[in-house]
């Protein structure tokens, strides 16, 4: 007998999606609805979700018809490394500054692309830096520190 799951990638992610969009509809619920004029607190986690959860039908539906890939291992190693690299961040950019807490960023989530690539990584790390200096610094004047100290 054949299994009804053809494309697992698209089954779960689109179950995933419909997750994430029921818990912003029912989160969004307790707040004042608006109008489209006029949108109260609870208008944007409301659609939003309610996009989500027809985007994770579609998904579920492909997932059942389409043919896929399976599912394959998880990279834990690189999950690790992005996952610090981003609480590393979080953690230090009001003490390293903006700059020193970027740069870290760009390398320990380098590291998780096997092979290193030193080309590719000061090419990610001029844009990010320039980007975000530019962005954050001086475009949106937010009060971050661009170096230590």
């Amino acid at each position: 007998m054949a299994s009804a799951l053809k494309n697992p990638k698209d089954f779960y992610s689109g179950l995933l999606f419909m997750a994430f969009g029921l818990a912003a509809a029912i989160i969004g619920r307790d707040y004042p609805m608006g109008t489209a004029v006029r949108m109260g607190p609870g208008y944007f986690p409301t659609i939003l979700g309610a996009i989500l959860i027809v985007m994770g039908g579609v998904l579920v539906f492909r997932g059942l018809v389409t043919k896929g890939e399976p599912i394959g291992g998880v990279a834990v190693k690189a999950m690790v490394l992005v996952l610090g690299a981003v609480s590393f961040f979080a953690g230090m950019v009001d003490w390293l500054g903006l700059v020193v807490s970027v740069s870290a960023v760009v390398l320990i989530s380098s590291l998780a692309n096997q092979p290193f690539k030193p080309l590719e990584f000061a090419g990610l790390l001029v844009a990010m830096l320039a980007l975000s200096v530019g962005l954050f610094g001086y475009a949106l004047s937010l009060p971050f520190k661009l170096w230590p100290g």
